[in-house]
Formats: structure tokens, sequence, C-alpha cells
């Protein structure tokens, strides 16, 4: 049976001494994802799909980058950099 949303969660475990990070799902959504990633051991099946999964990263897989919010006006003035740095070429 499929995890309710509820139910769902995914965990990252770092292990600092191999640089590795363990990771644990069972989110459809990250469960496609990290198939992309890397080989994943399949803990529950279901319909022939997994619906949780356990597998490794490399600490370089990882990203804790914050993500950018910009202004319109900060937008804007970017866009107008490229484009001068553009038509400089």
């Amino acid at each position: 049976m499929a995890y309710s949303r509820e139910e769902q969660e995914t965990s990252l475990v770092f292990d600092n001494s191999t640089g590795e990070w363990t990771v644990y799902s069972t989110v459809p959504k990250h469960i496609r994802k990290l198939a992309n990633l890397t080989e994943l051991f399949v803990l529950e099946y279901e319909d022939d799909r997994p619906i949780a999964v356990k597998g490794s990263l490399t600490e370089k897989q990882v990203s804790m980058k914050k993500e950018r919010v910009y202004t319109d006006e900060q937008r804007e003035k970017a866009a107008e950099r490229l484009s001068k740095a553009r038509n400089a070429l």
C-alpha cells in the first residue's frame, strides 16, 4: 500500500568520516530524481514501482545553496548588463 501524503518523507544523513550521504525516501517525486543520481536499493514495491528506497550520494551530489530571490528592479538591471555584454562582442 502506497504511503499517504502525511506519511511520505525523505531523509538525508551525512557521515563526515566517509563524506557520503545516506538517503531514504518514500516521496515519489524524490525517488524519481534520486534514481537519476545514484543506484537505489528498493525497500518496498507497489505494482512494480518503488515506494520506499535507500541509497548513497557523494558529498558533491548534495547542495545547500540558498536560492537568490531578485526584485523586479534587480532583474531589470541584470538584463541590461547582459544586453550590454552581448552587444559588446
